[in-house]
């Protein structure tokens, strides 16, 4: 192994990571989202009207989280199976579950009704991938590959996207679109563990000055399209965010003990370091994660595009990366679904029209 020098150590990662019980490494393996109780999950394919039309291939390397990750992605066989208009189907496949969601999701506006709540209903793009297992060399044959064997099978959603499918999106879908630069902002997301409570991120602008104080996101949806008559597929998601605004003196005290002992160090993932010993406070605080990201926000009337590159490291883990991510917010049609009386056919209306422009401009790396 190769020596890295102390000042580019991050404060005793292992010991930190070894400290923690088993069962609360299980509950915050996902230090960024935390799954609702009634948490809704699903999985459709569009592009293909047969069964062993397509096939599992290795992902390529540009879409590979790590050298040892090699999950399957989907491709199809041929093209004599293509749907004329793939999102008038997706429409019709998604809305319950969409509507159903989202009205979960607003019981935290009654339950939380003293602190601020963003519901957000986000679309991201990138590639569903099916992770091999023990039996995957008995199953995914490509003479037993169907729809429903598919279902059986753990599949997840990597949004790192190429390089080249970022530039396409600033400079062929931004002014196709008609999208107007709304700001760029490039922050520190400092992951805080409290034991008596689910994590905490301080949102840091680039002189260390905190910012706010927001809970992980709490997910109440997934619905995964893999798109196989497109380059890339989607994610739809709503979830609920928790900025904490009722915090104690102490607590504010605390969190911003932890901040302020912050080192910028871009040698290091995540961009920040803590001398020894200040990556904790008391027996409640402790740092468990840092990400850098530079954010540049797009808007029009009904939507807010997202570019995102990301510098993150999980001192749990000791697993860090970079990242670029396109995600579109659906405020248009998020605004609709808040409403108490909204009219189902005006949800069905936009739901459509959402897709048809994911179809159009953000499932193709080049438009």
């Amino acid at each position: 192994m190769s020596y890295v020098p102390p000042h580019k150590r991050h404060e005793n990662v292992s010991a930190r990571a070894s400290s923690v019980p088993p069962s609360l490494l299980t509950k915050h393996k996902n230090t960024k989202i935390i799954h609702a109780n009634d948490f809704i999950s699903r999985w459709f394919l569009v592009g293909s009207e047969y069964n062993n039309s397509f096939q599992l291939v290795p992902v390529s390397s540009e879409w590979r989280r790590g050298s040892e990750d090699k999950p399957l992605v989907m491709l199809l066989k041929n093209d004599s199976s293509k749907l004329k208009t793939p999102w008038l189907w997706v429409a019709e496949k998604v809305e319950n579950d969409l509507i159903l969601g989202f009205g979960r999701a607003k019981e935290t506006l009654i339950r939380y009704a003293s602190e601020d709540v963003n519901l957000r209903l986000i679309a991201r793009f990138g590639k569903v991938v099916f992770n091999r297992s023990a039996n995957s060399s008995e199953t995914l044959r490509d003479d037993n590959l169907t729809k429903r064997v598919l279902e059986k099978f753990n599949k997840s959603i990597i949004t790192n996207v190429p390089k080249s499918y970022v530039e396409n999106i600033a400079y062929g879908v931004v002014p196709k679109m008609g999208f107007c630069v709304e700001t760029t902002k490039k922050l520190y997301h400092v992951k805080v563990f409290d034991n008596t409570r689910l994590d905490i991120t301080n949102n840091i602008n680039d002189s260390i000055s905190i910012r706010r104080a927001e809970l992980n996101a709490l997910r109440h949806l997934n619905i995964d399209v893999s798109c196989l008559d497109q380059d890339l597929d989607m994610r739809l998601s709503v979830d609920s965010k928790r900025t904490l605004t009722n915090l104690s003196e102490n607590e504010i005290k605390s969190l911003k003990e932890l901040t302020d002992s912050a080192v910028i160090d871009p040698n290091v993932k995540g961009g920040l370091k803590w001398p020894l010993g200040k990556s904790s406070c008391g027996d409640r605080y402790s740092v468990c994660g840092v990400w850098h990201t530079v954010t540049n926000t797009y808007r029009n009337q009904t939507l807010r595009l997202q570019v995102l590159e990301a510098n993150r490291y999980d001192f749990r883990t000791g697993i860090g990366g970079t990242s670029r991510e396109v995600f579109l917010k659906l405020r248009a049609l998020s605004k609709l679904l808040k409403e108490e009386n909204g009219e189902r056919k005006c949800v069905t209306g936009m739901l459509k029209d959402c897709l048809k422009t994911v179809w159009d401009y953000f499932l193709k790396t080049q438009v």
